[in-house]
C-alpha cells in the first residue's frame, strides 16, 4: 500500500496530500487518507473516483487541466510548510 495519500490537493499550489494512506480505492487502487475517501455501494473509493475523475485530484475543475507531466511533478515535489520561503515571490 502507498505510504502517503495519493490525492492531489491545493488550488493555488497543487501538491500531493501528506496524510498517511489508510487503504486503497476499490476502483482505481490508489491509496487514500481519511479525508479523501467516500463510502459507496462498491466499497471505499477515493474522492476522484467518486467524482468520476481519471486523475487523483480532489478539485474536479482543476483536474481537467493537469497533464501526465504535471502529475509526475506532484510526485517528485514535496512542500515543507515549516519552511517560511515555500510560497516565495518569483517575480
Amino acid at each position: 500500500m502507498a505510504e502517503k495519500c495519493e490525492m492531489v490537493i491545493g488550488y493555488l499550489v497543487p501538491h500531493r496530500c501528506d496524510n498517511p494512506a489508510l487503504a486503497r480505492c476499490t476502483k482505481c487502487g490508489r491509496g487514500f487518507c481519511e479525508q479523501h475517501v467516500s463510502l459507496t455501494q462498491q466499497g471505499l473509493v477515493c474522492l476522484a473516483c467518486q467524482q468520476g475523475l481519471e486523475q487523483p485530484v480532489v478539485l474536479p475543475v482543476t483536474a481537467q487541466r493537469f497533464t501526465s507531466e504535471d502529475m509526475a511533478a506532484f510526485d517528485s515535489t514535496r512542500f515543507d510548510e515549516s519552511d517560511d520561503d515555500w510560497f516565495s515571490d518569483l517575480s
